[in-house]
């Protein structure tokens, strides 16, 4: 009955499925006749509000609307353990229970309980009680047992409710995040609205690569970060040369290759939880060295860079720009294939291929 209620400990999704096998266990198990968990409400008639149930149903329970308010409802075994926050035996229940409780008792022919307190933070959140049809089943060594099994349930309760709320924050941190990461991107694209979109773009398009490699959900996260603010270095450009519409001068070109550097600079002392500032520093750098500004090579190249390199090419060449009209998806495609192994990542290539090519992706 121990073992099967540990191994619900590790194997429950929620606080339900924690609660049925536990009951479970001490029903098919531990040879009771009726085992439930009962949660307190804390509203103004103070229900119980059952969880689980074994060998009654949860139904039946709640046609008794049992409460642990101190009237007669709230006398059942239940109620007095949740009120009292103290275990509560019952050796005959038949002369102990209260009247309105008296048939279920007589139906399912028990004649003793045994009810104990759930504690979780320090406050009593619920109760589990077990019944049996033979007296002195439930005796003191069968009190210990079930003492750790409530305990169990209630560290399981806790942690799982611990967990829940974590979850909420991150993804409420999530949203945050995202939020402000939005915003600082739309700060360059008022300033170069000619490549309005492109980031977002190429956010898209970096997180879907990475998803075709079979990168990490976190990887796959940390680069469409990444993707959305790409370019914030440009933001140190002067908005005549981002809105240049000739082709732009060699001085001019040196001056736009800043912007990698920049970007790191502004977002490197950013606690993100990936490599979002060396992901940006390293978009420009190639296989062969031949990129900017460290002229890093290969593996020296984060991962996610190579995708974001690829996905900031393909985007740029396929969209207009000010200088020139855009060349369309199958030039890029071209371009990057020409290049693979030389200037591009061979396998971020083949992710690109399929995702176009086989998988329909669009801009």
């Amino acid at each position: 009955m121990i073992s099967f209620g540990n191994q619900a400990l590790v194997r429950a999704k929620d606080e339900a499925s924690l609660a049925q096998a536990m009951c479970d266990a001490l029903v098919e198990y531990g040879g009771y006749r009726t085992a439930w968990v009962g949660l307190r409400g804390d509203d103004v008639k103070k229900l119980i509000h059952p969880l689980a149930a074994k060998g009654i149903t949860i139904g039946k329970l709640r046609k008794l609307e049992l409460t642990w308010e101190d009237n007669e409802h709230g006398q059942a075994p239940t109620g007095t353990c949740i009120r009292s926050g103290k275990l509560v035996r019952h050796r005959n229940l038949v002369d102990e229970v209260p009247h309105s409780i008296l048939p279920i008792t007589l139906e399912l022919g028990v004649v003793e309980s045994l009810s104990l307190p759930l504690i979780v933070a320090e406050k009593i959140i619920g109760a589990m009680t077990v019944s049996a049809t033979q007296h002195s089943q439930l005796g003191e060594e069968e009190e210990a047992l079930l003492m750790e099994m409530a305990g169990d349930l209630a560290f399981g309760i806790t942690k799982m409710r611990d967990n829940t709320e974590r979850i909420n924050i991150l993804e409420k941190l999530e949203g945050s995040l995202d939020n402000a990461v939005t915003a600082i991107a739309a700060t360059v694209e008022m300033r170069d609205p000619y490549t309005a979109g492109h980031q977002r773009r190429v956010a898209k398009l970096a997180a879907a690569i990475a998803s075709e490699m079979g990168l990490s959900a976190e990887q796959i996260e940390g680069v469409r970060i990444a993707g959305i603010v790409h370019d914030i270095g440009k933001i140190h450009v002067p908005a005549e040369i981002l809105s240049n519409p000739s082709k732009l001068s060699d001085a001019e070109f040196s001056i736009i290759k800043t912007h990698p550097q920049a970007g790191y600079d502004i977002l490197r002392t950013i606690d993100f939880p990936w490599p979002v500032a060396q992901m940006i520093l390293q978009h420009h750098e190639k296989m062969d060295g031949s990129g900017y500004p460290n002229g890093l090579k290969e593996e020296d190249i984060l991962i996610e860079s190579r995708i974001l390199c690829i996905a900031d090419v393909i985007e740029a060449m396929a969209s207009h720009r000010p200088y020139r009209p855009g060349f369309g998806i199958f030039p890029a495609l071209q371009e990057i294939s020409r290049n693979k192994g030389r200037l591009y990542d061979q396998d971020v290539v083949k992710a690109v291929m399929t995702l176009f090519l086989e998988k329909g992706y669009e801009l």
